[in-house]
């Protein structure tokens, strides 16, 4: 039947079956907090006989920044609300912001520190004081250093909670986790000069300013509630926005056109893009020449670029160190090679040229001769998408004026190969300069979010850093990095760690693991002791966490005294570093931190804004100059060696991709015989009802959603299943259950679930049983590391026995 099943499917089939977004929100899900009785007793309110409106922030999780309205009856959290002391446009906040009640009062919540009983991974614990969980907590760190060393302890933080100064106070190892939401960042950074995210040049509010739009798996709408309003603005204005992705999304719905192309060929889509391109002179001569490295000279045979007075049989890592700015270009004036940023010369972009007895050619040159085979057809076969539809969208990208080119961090971003499609999203747009200017930009819209001012970090003793720690945290069971102990914050080991049976195996070999968190989450069940945090409502001060975001710099309030016997964020922080006799390179409190954090900001966006007048102002003021949208690299200076795009990957010439070059994904690719066995893709995919892992334990959203795994109906039909059935989904690494519902917005060769589902979502197991840890040969040419592929996986579904 598998078989039958893929050669019988067509694009074309799909698209018949794909008339609704969404299906069966009523997914029935089992839910129960592993820890019960005493540890998890209903909450109670203080009741303090009064009511009062308190203005704050919400919480990290989100890249909403919503200032939010709160108000307190009787000492209970009662009602959340957007602010109204913002402008309009920020007075807004979505159902995971006001069903933050719902958490704060959840049964999930943990509320005492808890000490491990029986074996590591069971979930079975007892309740402690917080004087014997510091006590125990600060004999194992100082067990560590005695044995290891301060670099033995890793630090692994997910959104929450926040502990910025920690990891330097104790000397740990932290930071090494970017192997999500950094995929195609690493394509697309080492030419502009970021750090891997490949945040969105320009800021949302200008999308009304741009003719085209592409989104590129990412699901906007659903992702980006709190910017919808732009994506509607700018279709009002006459852009054009089209979205790529694999299913029929809610964003998808609501734009122009719709691409569903096959999942993980995204990057394929985009060469063949550049092709077209190419082929037919769409690019821009001028802006290639004076802003990007497509003039520059590499040696033909051996892929260097070439450098002033240095032959191409020179290797700079063999020989003296290249001067980083250093590179030729040839002068078609006087028929030689000069320095790229000679002012009289005019460099050719095409051509071969004999440099010091070599053959050498421009980038430009090079580029033409490695996207030969990256026809449209090619591209059409590949992606299972028409031809016309690849050549039209590459004709509009380049010619249909100012263009934004955007991507995901859910959909594409999580295969084996994102670095492709970013390193060819990059040159798309250096081949059309299609960046730094209103209506064109390149990134992921979630950081469109504006203008985020700089603020002043709490100065702490010289030497007092982070331990470099040189693998990344989900290659730890794979490689021996030095750690033996695991500080969790929040539901890191869920979220981080593809292929969780192996996972397991390895957090039963270290030494402790300490997990601070708000809920009952899949981490606790791993850790030795739990400490309970509160939730962003709760605090021992009045304010104490400031941010500057989305055009603006927010304090938070205190709005309730803390529940149980959970501490806020920063209270267990300093217990931490005090249990180790560090407390004294912190401040006070909280309050101290976020006063000193403001009144010492520098950044010119901070101008006139103080701790004091944040306070009168609701906390909330917005930076200054903000009244324009931020335009990325408006002057087209770009934050690399030569000040340009440097779209030639050096470094990357001994894994093949100094120019991007197609590879298939690890697992989900035609004729992969694995599908003979496992056919169907498993998609996470994100959702307006979660961010990550979070926000799961509120009842008003569980109405709507709860754990389920999505097929479409004829993949349903074939394996003999209905609404509600529960499903086993499984693969060579391992096994969940759920149950299942059928969905026309997902492709029949797929399976989908929302992104890091809870065990307590599902009836057994957990989706990361089965998600694929593969690392690619060329990880450590990446500037953070190979992504992990959750979405490069291939399983089966069948239906649980007896049900």
């Amino acid at each position: 039947m598998s078989g039958a099943r893929n050669s019988t499917l067509t694009r074309r089939s799909f698209l018949k079956t794909t008339g609704a977004a969404a299906a069966g929100l009523a997914c029935a899900g089992a839910a129960g907090a592993a820890l019960s009785g005493e540890v998890l007793s209903p909450a109670t309110a203080n009741a303090a006989g009064e009511e009062k409106t308190v203005y704050t922030l919400h919480q990290f999780m989100c890249q909403g920044n919503c200032s939010i309205k709160c108000t307190v009856r009787d000492g209970h959290l009662a009602m959340i609300e957007p602010s109204d002391a913002v402008a309009p446009k920020y007075q807004r906040c979505c159902m995971k912001g006001l069903s933050e009640i719902e958490h704060v009062y959840s049964p999930l919540r943990l509320q005492a520190p808890l000490k491990r009983v029986g074996e590591r991974g069971e979930g079975n614990f007892e309740k402690i004081s917080w004087d014997e969980a510091m006590e125990i907590v600060g004999s194992e760190l100082k067990k560590a250093w005695d044995a290891y060393g301060k670099g033995s302890v890793y630090i692994s933080a997910s959104n929450e909670p926040r502990f910025g100064m920690l990891a330097s106070i104790l000397g740990a190892g932290t930071g090494v986790e970017p192997g999500i939401d950094r995929g195609i960042g690493n394509g697309v950074d080492p030419a502009i000069g970021g750090g891997g995210f490949a945040s969105c040049t320009n800021e949302t509010r200008d999308w009304v300013n741009a003719k085209t739009i592409i989104l590129g798996g990412i699901n906007f709408l659903e992702t980006s509630l709190m910017r919808s309003d732009d994506f509607f603005d700018a279709k009002r204005a006459g852009a054009e926005i089209i979205v790529v992705d694999p299913h029929f999304s809610t964003t998808a719905s609501k734009a122009n056109q719709w691409i569903p192309l096959k999942p993980g060929t995204d990057g394929a889509l985009y060469l063949a893009m550049i092709s077209h391109i190419i082929d037919n002179r769409w690019y821009d001569e001028e802006y290639m020449l004076a802003h990007t490295s497509m003039p520059f000279l590499v040696d033909v045979a051996s892929g260097q670029l070439l450098r002033g007075g240095k032959t191409p049989e020179t290797d700079p890592a063999a020989g003296e160190a290249a001067e980083p700015t250093d590179y030729l270009v040839w002068d078609t004036v006087t028929n030689r090679p000069v320095p790229y940023d000679d002012p009289a010369a005019v460099p050719a972009l095409e051509g071969t040229y004999e440099v010091n007895g070599a053959q050498a050619a421009p980038v430009f040159e090079q580029l033409k001769a490695s996207q030969r085979e990256y026809t449209t057809a090619w591209a059409a076969e590949k992606c299972d998408i028409d031809q016309e539809v690849i050549e039209q969208l590459a004709e509009k990208y380049a010619t249909g004026g100012p263009a934004y080119l955007c991507f995901g961090y859910g959909g594409s971003d999580k295969f084996s190969n994102p670095d492709i499609q970013g390193h060819a999203m990059v040159i798309l747009t250096a081949l059309t300069g299609q960046i730094g200017k209103p209506g064109a930009a390149l990134g992921h819209p979630g950081g469109g979010q504006g203008y985020g001012a700089a603020l002043a970090a709490w100065p702490l003793p010289e030497g007092m850093v982070p331990a470099e720690i040189p693998v990344r945290a989900d290659r730890f069971a794979d490689t021996d990095a030095g750690v033996h102990v695991i500080i969790s914050l929040g539901n890191t080991l869920q979220q981080y760690y593809a292929n969780m049976n192996k996972t397991r195996t390895w957090l039963d070999s270290l030494d402790f693991i300490l997990h601070v968190g708000m809920y009952d989450e899949d981490s606790v069940a791993f850790a030795d002791v739990v400490l309970p945090v509160c939730s962003k409502f709760e605090d021992t001060v009045e304010h104490s966490i400031v941010r500057g975001g989305y055009n603006h710099i927010q304090l938070s309030q205190k709005c309730i005294d803390p529940l149980f016997e959970a501490l806020p964020d920063y209270d267990v922080m300093y217990r931490i570093a005090q249990s180790v006799g560090l407390e004294s390179v912190l401040p006070a409190d909280a309050e101290e931190l976020a006063r000193f954090s403001i009144d010492n900001a520098d950044d010119p966006l901070v101008a006139g804004i103080t701790f004091d007048a944040l306070v009168k102002n609701n906390n909330t003021m917005p930076l200054a100059g903000i009244e324009e949208p931020r335009i990325g690299f408006a002057d087209l200076q770009f934050p690399t060696p030569t000040g340009r795009m440097e779209i030639y990957y050096e470094p990357q010439r001994h894994s093949g991709q100094a120019l991007p070059q197609w590879e298939e994904n690890n697992e989900v690719f035609d004729g992969n015989p694995l599908l003979e066995k496992y056919p169907l893709q498993l998609a996470q995919t994100r959702t307006r009802f979660f961010v990550h892992s979070h926000f799961r334990g509120a009842a008003w959203l569980a109405q709507f959603y709860t754990g389920c795994i999505e097929l479409n109906p004829q993949a349903m039909e074939e394996r003999g299943l209905i609404d509600g059935d529960i499903v086993e989904v499984f693969n060579d690494r391992g096994t969940f259950s759920c149950p299942v519902y059928g969905n026309n917005a997902i492709r029949p060769t797929s399976a989908r679930i929302y992104e890091a589902a809870w065990s307590k979502d599902c009836t057994s197991g957990n989706p990361q049983n089965v998600t694929n840890d593969h690392v690619n040969e060329r990880d450590a040419d990446l500037i953070t590391g190979a992504p992990i592929p959750f979405n490069d996986t291939l399983v089966e579904v069948r239906k649980v026995q007896g049900e």
